[in-house]
């Protein structure tokens, strides 16, 4: 059990956990009206500009740098499934490391540890972030890394658990879909 504890679901409580049955969900539940919204805003990222393997690539370096274990046993796979290979998915969840062969790689972890960092982006990182991506683009993957930043310290001051494997992210697309999540 965690040190700060699940909140008991009554009927309604347990309508949204099965629309995506994870310990963050549950722990979620604490609040107000808020989870549903949450997972609209935070599934929203699967239909942007960015692909799918920017998204990953962002996500998982996020979780390495703000020491998230839970993000990274729930995105490591789908950075998997999305094109990153396995050598650098090694090197994205490595904290210390920052450079790439691919300098747009290398680009983007400096910019989003500068942003994890600092909770803001240094002028440099983000000037050199621009001459590998557009600017729609930059604002998208702006906002992930700090959604992700949101969740992380969600996850890390409540302590939620890690869930027993990651997420099946085909399945839930198509899932969230269905309900109107997505």
């Amino acid at each position: 059990m965690p040190q700060f504890p699940f909140p008991a679901l009554d009927a309604a409580k347990a309508a949204q956990y099965e629309l995506f049955p994870i310990n963050l969900t549950r722990m979620m539940l604490h609040t107000q009206g808020l989870t549903l919204p949450y997972w609209r805003y935070g599934l929203s990222f699967r239909n942007a500009k960015i692909t799918p393997l920017v998204r990953e690539r962002v996500i998982v370096r996020v979780g390495a740098a703000a020491d998230c274990e839970y993000q990274l046993v729930q995105h490591k796979l789908e950075a998997l499934r999305t094109g990153t290979s396995q050598e650098l998915l090694a090197g994205l969840i490595d904290p210390q490391r920052q450079d790439f062969d691919d300098p747009s790689v290398t680009a983007l972890v400096k910019y989003v540890d500068s942003l994890v960092k600092n909770i803001g982006a240094e002028q440099e990182t983000l000037d050199t972030l621009r001459k590998y991506f557009p600017d729609n683009e930059v604002a998208e993957i702006t906002l992930l890394a700090g959604t992700y930043v949101l969740c992380a310290a969600f996850l890390k001051s409540l302590q939620v658990p890690l869930d027993d494997g990651p997420v099946d992210w085909s399945a839930a697309d198509a899932y969230m879909k269905e309900v109107g999540l997505q």
